[in-house]
């Protein structure tokens, strides 16, 4: 497992191992976490279509549907849905002789490839790299490289792409790649202004946009297409948003009613929380949706060196320091008392009010 330190990135001889790995394979999957976003989806994308020019054959292959504004990516790439009961998905991962998992360092983030990814493993063909920012990683995989100050998995994947040009001679990333990689890079800096956005992000878009990267149009799709329904739950969210504890916290609970009211969907949510962070004073900010099974999914939100992800990890979840997520093993009506009182507690505790 390589981890660098903050300020510097990978060289193209620390990047030798994966890419030696992706050069003998010939048959490569991709797969990235459920309820997938740009990052995952872009770094998929841009790396497919490298490695395909190499002549491989590559499939990417999710555990869940591509949400709507990230449909456009499928225009460079096409995407599966991996189905557990269906022979022909199952096949593809007995077929490979490589997967790759982005943009998630545990392995149970790719659902229920999981089971069979193991299995396929365990007959001796199938090798596994993980590469990934997120803290804590697992040790899951045959060759994990997991730099949790880079900005996002795609700012890793484009160093990648260099060393795979650098080792090859070979110019490989298209302009469709570029895009790819920029929405990744993109949505994983909230736009270039999260803390770990560094001035070697900045060039690294530059470069992706030489390359031929369309800032405006990966824009306007992630981020101007919202659906009429996704209007109308967030016009029934922002009336039932909370402020708490002297404008410290910011919460707000999503159920099943109101979705079904809105005819809203899960990944409809994803864009909701940026708003809980709108009120200066907030420092948490929690976003809780109650699931079909009852369960509730939890997104946390801070500012400053609070670090949220630790608040997630106490569920079993996982993230960034300032923004990470779990999916509660409790009903959401109870998830409610217990969450709330234990991000107030938090909050205190970090801000030692």
């Amino acid at each position: 497992m390589i981890t660098p330190e903050y300020g510097r990135t990978l060289t193209p001889e620390e990047w030798q191992p994966v890419v030696d790995e992706m050069l003998a394979a010939s048959h490569i999957l991709l797969s990235t976490h459920e309820n997938s976003d740009g990052d995952g989806l872009g770094s998929q994308v841009a790396l497919a279509i490298v490695l395909r020019a190499l002549g491989k054959e590559v499939v990417i292959i999710n555990p869940t549907i591509v949400p709507p504004n990230y449909v456009f990516l499928t225009d460079f790439y096409d995407i599966k849905v991996f189905r557990d009961r269906n022979e022909e998905d199952i096949q593809e991962i007995f077929l490979a002789d490589l997967l790759v998992v982005l943009d998630a360092n545990l392995h149970d983030r790719i659902g229920n490839l999981w089971p069979h990814v193991e299995f396929a493993r365990e007959m001796g063909k199938l090798r596994l790299l993980c590469i990934d920012h997120h803290l804590d990683p697992e040790d899951f995989a045959d060759l994990t490289i997991c730099e949790t100050y880079a900005s996002s998995t795609g700012e890793l994947v484009g160093d990648l792409i260099a060393a795979i040009e650098l080792k090859t001679g070979k110019k490989l990333c298209t302009s469709d790649a570029a895009s790819a990689l920029y929405a990744a890079i993109m949505t994983d800096t909230g736009s270039f202004r999260f803390p770990k956005t560094t001035p070697y992000t900045y060039r690294l878009a530059g470069k992706l946009v030489e390359k031929g990267a369309d800032p405006e149009m990966v824009y306007d799709f992630i981020y101007n297409s919202l659906t009429p329904e996704s209007l109308k739950l967030l016009g029934l969210s922002l009336t039932n948003i909370r402020i708490l504890d002297d404008g410290l916290i910011s919460w707000l609970f999503i159920s099943q009613e109101m979705l079904e009211e809105t005819g809203s969907k899960l990944f409809d949510t994803d864009l909701i929380i940026r708003y809980l962070l709108s009120v200066p004073t907030v420092r948490v900010a929690v976003l809780m949706v109650e699931m079909q099974d009852g369960r509730a999914k939890v997104s946390f939100r801070s500012r400053g060196k609070i670090h949220v992800n630790r608040l997630a990890g106490h569920y079993g979840g996982g993230g960034h320091m300032n923004a990470a997520g779990c999916l509660l093993k409790m009903s959401a009506e109870k998830a409610q008392r217990v969450v709330l009182e234990d991000v107030r507690k938090f909050t205190r505790e970090n801000l030692n009010v």
